[in-house]
């Protein structure tokens, strides 16, 4: 006897327990892949003096396209320095939440309070903090980033935050 009845009915049954370990690997990876999806964009609040536009920087060796930081290492500028609206900078949330977002000053209306404060030349403590909402889509994780926060000052290490273009944004 080459095939018995027993032998024939048994063979799905021996292969149901792959198909449910792909059924579930598949889900899971669908599931993993939304996740992932959801908090890639998202609507934040900026918190912003206008002087940031000169005085944040950021140094690491990563790029994200075109956009990179200023410095490649503190105070160790880039041979060909990336343009304005691909210049990555940090930048803090009003809860507190670092992004690094490139041109955020190229923003139409962060452009326009610039050039409105800037004639009167006041020093960084006397400009009046603001906030600006932006959509923010996250394209990648910058680590080991260097971040300065004024222009002379000293550099500062963060293990990793999210690279975000910003679009969309508004100054309340």
């Amino acid at each position: 006897m080459t095939d018995s009845p027993v032998s024939t009915g048994n063979r799905p049954a021996a292969r149901r327990p792959i198909w449910i370990a792909v059924a579930v690997v598949l889900v899971g990876l669908i599931l993993w892949g939304w996740r992932g999806r959801s908090n890639r964009a998202t609507d934040a609040s900026i918190t912003l003096v206008t002087s940031d536009r000169d005085d944040l920087a950021c140094a690491s060796e990563q790029s994200f396209g075109r956009y990179r930081c200023e410095f490649r290492a503190p105070g160790v500028a880039w041979p060909n320095p990336p343009a304005p609206a691909d210049r990555l900078a940090p930048y803090y949330t009003v809860d507190q939440k670092l992004y690094v977002i490139p041109g955020l000053f190229e923003q139409p209306p962060l452009a326009a309070r610039y050039t409105a404060e800037e004639p009167h030349k006041l020093p960084r403590q006397q400009r009046p903090r603001f906030a600006a909402t932006c959509h923010l889509e996250v394209v990648g994780q910058v680590r080991n980033l260097q971040t300065r926060w004024v222009k002379n000052g000293d550099w500062g290490r963060q293990e990793e935050a999210p690279v975000a273009i910003a679009s969309g944004c508004h100054i309340p």
